[in-house]
């Protein structure tokens, strides 16, 4: 087993320490890093050579696990250990207590943070619970839940003895003291909070990059005839006066520039039209527009007043007109010089609003494109299962036209029709300016992209616009105050344009959203057809769901705990499914009939989840064969290919079942449901709820050296609770490796009677609000909600318990996510009877398979139907069995990852760019993160799948990644360097990705306790690598017009001497990977 440190070598330090230590987290804020015996022998001279009664191997090991932690080196030879040695105080306590009184008077002062010994529990803990310090049992001692507590272990009585209170005192005051959890953990004891020092070092990076961002041409200072001093860089790091006063603004300033403005696009997603009196849709801009306001009222040939105009001038360009001064009060004479030229423009504006057909405008387009193919998967159509099944029940005739989503191509050619027919800008060379790409870009953005003012304001110029150089001439000189303003000008317009023109447009005129299989793909359905398509299932939900509240009980369901949800509803390929919205913030009406808002639901069924979770943990051996992650299905299946091949000598012919409960959410039965949560939780009475921080390493370069900081907290029994946090936070430490942990001393209590009450009004007062109608969910449990996959998979536990404990024998394995079955064996017989019993269905349970999405690996006929078998290879064998993402080899057990999915739509589809700023920069973080999501152990260990399979999954996942590579990058310039920019980012990716595979597979088998855990990684950095290279550049070869150079920098990586002779021993591999993706569209 490794050392969990690397020796790093010091910086100026004392003749008489030792050399620091290097941790991956610790290090990464404290440059001084010390055992806490080698510290205090290098203050204490005599301290190890001395003959002790305490001198045990316990004691000794404690010495050297505690790590004593310096900033800087001044504050290294600060802490000065006192050569007296005596004890003044009896006991611990007093001892600690006279400690924290020097460290609270060290940390008192403005700007200073406060000490994590000084960090106290919360007063709503009951006091009883809290141990009683004896010499004083009058005064309860709120700080032993602390860090604190940690000190009053027998080790640290004994340390004090050794070197007496005043450098006991000096020890707690000046340094930064972890304990091991384990994993190579640590648990953080005294000094600055490091969640503190998260914040400080990432402030300090953000001003180090505001004052040395000015970039200077190269050659420049030279061709200058009269060179400027250049002036002394001013950082947070180098501590001069006013420096963070100068940083603040120039952050306040960048939040205005254009690349730090974006649009609020997710606005126009699930809007509702608006609807006149006569219950006609209103096509256009809504009444509430500013447009439709100055409208209001007048004819339409009647023309716009002065003051019109300059209320719509006012809402283009708040900065232009005075928010202090009543726009009614100016006149043609008093009006600013800027605003006498726009005052046409504004009028122009109104008066072709006033006569503009949105209706006919929206028509035309429509029917002009009527024959253009869509670009989302083929939609349902009266024929399929769900609306047969709806007109079955509603006994109705459905209507017959499909719904049919509209192009992008359609949506976009509707927004530059509007603009061209309302917005006449004209240029210095006689042409409109257009939206053109940028109104493209906007339409075809993904549903969680950003659209920034930067990128919409790409290939237009300032002097262009003729309507802003007011009386000066064109090719005038121009000051450069004069171009700043006619800069914000622009910009504030085509703000306007976009946030305030077109997403109400695009809002009121189509229902935008996503889909079930086109995922992050932002869809289009005009709101005229997407009303008549959800019209008759929202009648189906009230027959079957849902119950209508009457009047009376609205304002009740409305101030309840929870509130009154949202519902919308995702289109299917079979239909759609309901989602309630939890996270939205909760309006509870209060006595001045105002309107404030409040949490929201998932928000306060958080402690709720976290007890849940707390004993799915504790009862894991109740819930059979449940899985809570993808993650978690490579421990049974290892299990299983270690019982078979003990029990068979080789692996037998195995017999797979998938299978999945039809409508799983909406078929629970309450009661059932509550009974279940009942007996789960009967166990404890109450709950304490601690919270913690934890810190996670900068990992490889390729993360830039950024560290993660997460706030967490957990759900503990009273009964389990420790006096320390210590006890906790070693099982806490048990998922992780080279964290820190850090107690934040936040503490409260909940007990079971409360979560069952809050959980009995979450499934049983489920209200949603559809229009105007507000409705009570009868049966089923809310989709969306915090707790629903946890409430889900408790629920078909127990149903598994009930009914198919049967299975749980030797050489047979069930696994089931949430709702999604997959049963393993190697009996035909046992086989063939878990079909039969899951066709039957469970009645008690409400539960019903889905015979859509069964599938077996062998023909079987239940007697009502053949059920569907899996595809075969060329061979005519089930060669892989999809679970969960992944693909199952039915002959070897060997997991691969689930390519398949990717082939029947763009892979463009499966991801989204949160950010376009600094694209260039950030591909190299981007792209690691994108590896990391198939770089499972599962895909990784040699011991479980053969060699070649390991090599296909390495393949595999190079390639469908780097088919992301072209969409990331498009819309985006190239530079220079950008061949050798992508190319070095993914070299450095394949190295990062390696390494962590590598680790987490390793990590995996210690923590298994399996000898030789090296043959689980047998794979060699060289082989990775190129394969990772070859499969990069398998997929951009098809895109060679933008990525040549890198290709070509790819393949000359391959001839390097280090990869001679693999390229013939890996070409198979390849091959063999290559015709498994290439018919993906990328």
């Amino acid at each position: 087993m490794t050392a969990p440190f690397d020796r790093a070598p010091a910086k100026t330090q004392q003749r008489t320490l030792p050399p620091t230590l290097h941790h991956k987290t610790l290090s990464a804020y404290y440059p001084y890093i010390y055992t806490l015996s080698k510290f205090i022998s290098s203050r204490l001279e005599d301290f190890e050579s001395q003959q002790h009664i305490s001198n045990t191997t316990a004691f000794s090991t404690f010495l050297t696990s505690i790590l004593c932690a310096f900033r800087n080196e001044d504050e290294l030879n600060r802490v000065q250990l006192d050569k007296d040695r005596r004890v003044i105080f009896p006991t611990q306590q007093e001892a600690i207590d006279k400690a924290l009184s020097h460290v609270a008077k060290a940390s008192s002062g403005l700007g200073k943070v406060q000490n994590l010994l000084l960090l106290r529990t919360s007063s709503n803990l009951h006091i009883q619970d809290l141990p009683i310090n004896m010499s004083r049992p009058s005064v309860p001692n709120q700080t032993i839940q602390g860090p604190a507590g940690s000190f009053r272990s027998s080790e640290w009585q004994i340390l004090r003895s050794r070197i007496g209170d005043k450098s006991f005192s000096k020890l707690l005051l000046g340094t930064s003291l972890f304990s091991p959890a384990g994993n190579n953990c640590y648990l953080q004891l005294s000094g600055i909070p490091l969640y503190e020092l998260y914040e400080e070092d990432h402030h300090r990076v953000s001003v180090s990059k505001i004052e040395l961002s000015r970039k200077r041409k190269r050659g420049a200072e030279k061709n200058r005839k009269y060179k400027r001093k250049r002036s002394k860089s001013t950082t947070v790091i180098q501590a001069e006066d006013g420096s963070e006063d100068r940083a603040n603004v120039k952050e306040n300033e960048d939040d205005r520039i254009p690349s730090n403005t974006n649009i609020l696009r997710q606005r126009m997603f699930y809007g509702r039209p608006y609807w006149n009196k006569q219950g006609v849709l209103s096509h256009g801009l809504p009444p509430s527009h500013i447009l439709n306001a100055l409208k209001r009222g007048k004819k339409s040939h009647e023309a716009p007043s002065d003051v019109d105009c300059l209320s719509l001038l006012d809402d283009i360009f708040p900065q232009l007109v005075d928010s202090n001064k009543d726009i009614s009060t100016f006149t043609t004479e008093n009006l600013p010089k800027r605003l006498e030229g726009m005052i046409g423009i504004a009028r122009e504006i109104i008066v072709r609003h006033n006569r503009l057909d949105y209706e006919e405008i929206m028509k035309h387009c429509l029917e002009r494109m009527n024959k253009a193919s869509s670009k989302t998967p083929p939609p349902y159509t009266e024929q399929s299962d769900w609306i047969a099944t709806l007109a079955q029940s509603n006994n109705q005739a459905l209507p017959n036209n499909p719904l049919i989503s509209k192009t992008h191509r359609q949506v976009s050619m509707l927004v530059r029709h509007h603009y061209c027919s309302l917005f006449i800008f004209y240029t210095n060379h006689g042409k409109p300016t257009q939206p053109g790409y940028a109104s493209c870009q906007f339409i075809t953005a993904k549903q969680f992209e950003t659209t920034s003012l930067h990128s919409l304001s790409q290939k237009l110029r300032i002097n262009d616009f003729r309507w802003l150089h007011g009386n000066n001439r064109s090719g005038q000189r121009v000051a450069p105050g004069e171009m700043k303003k006619r800069k914000e000008l622009v910009l504030d317009l085509i703000h306007w344009i976009f946030e305030c023109f077109l997403i109400p447009l695009i809002k009121n005129s189509f229902y935008v959203t996503e889909t079930a299989t086109t995922k992050y793909e932002t869809v289009y359905y005009s709101q005229k057809d997407w009303n008549k398509a959800v019209r008759p299932h929202y009648r189906s939900l009230q027959d079957n769901l849902l119950e209508e509240i009457d009047k009376n009980e609205v304002e009740a369901a409305r101030r309840g705990i929870l509130g009154v949800s949202t519902a919308r509803l995702i289109p299917k390929p079979t239909g759609f499914r309901p989602i309630v919205n939890l996270g939205r913030k909760i309006e509870m009406p209060d006595t001045t009939n105002s309107k404030r808002k409040s949490w929201s639901a998932n928000q306060i069924l958080g402690n709720v989840h976290k007890v849940l979770t707390s004993e799915k943990d504790r009862q894991k051996q109740r819930l059979g064969g449940a899985l809570f992650g993808t993650n978690e299905i490579f421990p049974p299946l290892q299990k299983l290919k270690f019982e078979l091949t003990n029990k068979h000598g080789n692996l037998p012919q195995l017999y797979f079942i998938k299978t999945d409960i039809k409508a799983a959410f909406d078929s629970i039965k309450q009661d059932k449901m509550l009974k279940i949560l009942e007996d789960m939780l009967r166990q404890s009475s109450e709950y304490r709820i601690i919270l913690y921080s934890v810190l996670l390493p900068p990992g490889h370069r390729a993360y830039q050296g950024t560290s993660k900081r997460l706030f967490k907290s957990k759900a503990i029994p009273t009964e389990d609770v420790s006096l320390t946090f210590a006890d906790h936070a070693k099982d806490i430490a048990d998922s992780m490796r080279n964290a820190a942990i850090v107690d934040m001393v936040r503490r409260h209590s909940v007990t079971t009677q409360e979560c069952l009450n809050l959980l009995r009004s979450h499934i049983k007062d489920n209200t949603w609000k559809v229009g105007k109608q507000y409705f009570r969910q009868k049966t089923g449990i809310p989709q969306g909600s915090k707790v629903s996959t946890l409430l889900c998979t408790m629920f078909y536990s127990y149903l598994e318990n009930e009914h198919l404990s049967w299975t749980r024998r030797e050489g047979s394995l069930l696994l089931r996510y949430i709702d999604d079955f997959l049963f393993i064996t190697d009996n035909y017989n046992l086989a063939r009877r878990f079909v039969d019993v899951m066709s039957r269905g469970f009645p008690e349970y409400g539960a019903r398979i889905s015979v859509d999405k069964t599938l077996l690996s062998f023909e079987y006929d239940t007697g009502k139907q053949l059920a569907p078998v899996c595809s075969v290879n060329d061979q005519g064998d089930v060669a892989d069995f999809p679970y969960c993402g992944f693909l199952i080899r039915t002959g070897t057990l060997d997991i691969m990852p689930d390519f398949t999915r990717f082939l029947n739509y763009s892979i463009k589809q499966s991801f989204a760019r949160r950010s376009t700023r600094k694209q260039g920069s950030s591909f190299l973080t981007w792209y690691s993160r994108q590896l990391e999501n198939r770089n499972h152990v599962a895909l990784l260990d040699t011991v479980h799948n053969g060699i070649g399979t390991v090599m296909m999954n390495v393949f595999i996942n190079f390639a469908m990644t780097t088919m992301k590579v072209p969409h990331y990058f498009k819309g985006m310039d190239s530079c220079v360097n950008f061949d050798r920019l992508v190319f070095a980012s993914m070299l450095c990716s394949t190295e990062y990705t390696f390494y962590a595979g590598r680790a987490r597979v390793l990590h995996y088998v210690r923590t298994k306790n399996t000898k030789n855990f090296k043959e689980h990684f047998s794979l060699k950095k060289e082989e990775f690598v190129l394969l990772a290279i070859t499969a990069m550049s398998h997929v951009l070869r098809r895109k060679a017009s933008r990525f040549k150079g890198v290709v070509n920098l790819l393949e000359a990586e391959t001839k390097k001497r280090v990869y001679r002779g693999l390229a013939e021993k890996l070409a198979v591999v390849c091959d063999k990977g290559w015709d498994a993706v290439k018919d993906a569209r990328y």
